[in-house]
């Protein structure tokens, strides 16, 4: 059996994979780099390794 990987799983060490979209809400999200960004959506950091973009979004949270 393959493994195979999810939108949302890191990539390779290193690798710029993700983003952090912002909404008009202020909310953040991680967003893999190689998908359009939905509507309302804006990109605020990356594109950058998924380990960067998850401390962004966890440092964000209340």
């Amino acid at each position: 059996m393959t493994a195979r990987s999810a939108p949302f799983d890191p990539g390779p060490d290193g690798h710029a994979t993700h983003l952090v979209l912002e909404n008009t809400q202020g909310h953040l999200s991680l967003w893999p780099a190689w998908r359009e960004s939905p509507e309302g959506w804006t990109a605020r950091f990356g594109p950058a390794p998924h380990d960067a973009c998850t401390r962004l979004v966890a440092a964000d949270r209340p």
